[in-house]
């Protein structure tokens, strides 16, 4: 199994015939030859379950096995690690919302998690702007977002820098228009399970931000174009509050979490990595100048305080002094903040 795409060789530590160990965790594993008579004695089952006489493999790939069934394509998971694709064709609810966005599986198996999805042959559509923001408005519309979660986010990061010993460290806020969506991964407009490495470092149902799906797909501006503008707005994107460099972050991180898991170089996501302390000296420096907004207001409310008590002759040189303080302070504030479009 070594030479399978699938197969994480590079946290594996022992395995055995239903369990996969790691350096991560331990996960189920499921990996029989695939056959009709398997495909029948198969338990756990739900949707329209197709019969079938032949099986063709068309790829492997870290997911799993992609087979040719006929009228459909089945994916052959042997490492399950969540339910996230099955949940939206099970959950009637979501179903109803997403059938015509998403090309939702019809069925499948669960073993300890998806093992068996059952997809239409038809390809799926394209991941663009306009069928992301579809997703998204439907998702909003259908009570399925959340509000601001940035300290689970923040959580969240710290746990995947902690396991992966990046040197890294980036917390930030989020405006509370930064709203969380269901966990969805997606192959084009297909949902799939999410990364192993995911499942291992985190092993949690938490919703993520919106607008990473769209940074995370390189459909960012287009998206924002056709989102009502609250959830594209400059406080969801600064970098001051976050924003896209943050999520970028999160984005990176977790591709450098996949290349560990499989053993493979990523030099991109490596060159990034190596740049994100010298970004946040950049962020420390800009709320240090942000420091004199606080001291001007404290200042000119001082002096207030001493003019009242009579303990001031000229009150006019502070209230000066304080105030060019705090808008000098200010002004240099939003000249040293990066601009959202800016890359490591």
């Amino acid at each position: 199994m070594q030479d399978k795409p699938w197969w994480p060789k590079g946290i594996v530590q022992s395995h055995d015939d239903s369990t996969i160990s790691t350096s991560w965790g331990t996960l189920p594993l499921y990996v029989e030859e695939v056959t009709s008579q398997w495909w029948e004695r198969l338990e756990n089952k739900w949707g329209n379950w197709p019969k079938i006489s032949s099986f063709e493999l068309i790829k492997e790939d870290k997911i799993g096995m992609w087979y040719d069934i006929g009228d459909y394509e089945a994916l052959v998971v042997p490492i399950p690690r969540c339910r996230s694709a099955s949940r939206l064709s099970k959950n009637q609810q979501l179903k109803n919302l997403l059938n015509s966005i998403l090309q939702l599986p019809v069925a499948g198996c669960d073993k300890e998690g998806d093992h068996v999805l059952i997809y239409p042959k038809k390809a799926p559509a394209k991941i663009t702007g306009e069928s992301l923001s579809n997703l998204h408005k439907a998702l909003i519309s259908g009570g399925w977002s959340t509000p601001n979660d940035e300290h689970g986010w923040n959580d969240r990061l710290k746990i995947v820098e902690d396991k992966l010993k990046t040197n890294t460290l980036w917390r930030a806020p989020h405006s509370s228009n930064t709203i969380g969506i269901p966990r969805i991964e997606l192959h084009d407009m297909r949902p799939i399970p999410i990364p192993i490495s995911e499942k291992l470092i985190l092993d949690s149902d938490i919703n993520l931000p919106m607008i990473r799906q769209a940074v995370k797909y390189d459909v960012f501006e287009k998206w924002c174009e056709l989102m009502p503008p609250k959830y594209a707005s400059k406080s969801v994107l600064r970098t001051a509050t976050g924003g896209v460099a943050h999520i970028k972050y999160d984005i990176k991180i977790m591709e450098k979490a996949e290349a560990v898991a499989y053993d493979y170089d990523n030099p991109e996501v490596d060159k990034y990595l190596s740049k994100v302390d010298r970004f946040q000296a950049k962020l420390g420096n800009m709320r240090l100048v942000k420091m004199g907004v606080p001291l001007a207001i404290f200042g000119l409310l001082g002096t207030l305080w001493l003019d009242r008590a009579g303990e001031i002759g000229q009150p006019v040189f502070a209230y000066w002094t304080f105030s060019l303080i705090g808008v000098i302070s200010g002004v240099i504030y939003s000249i040293m903040e990066p601009d959202w479009r800016q890359t490591l």
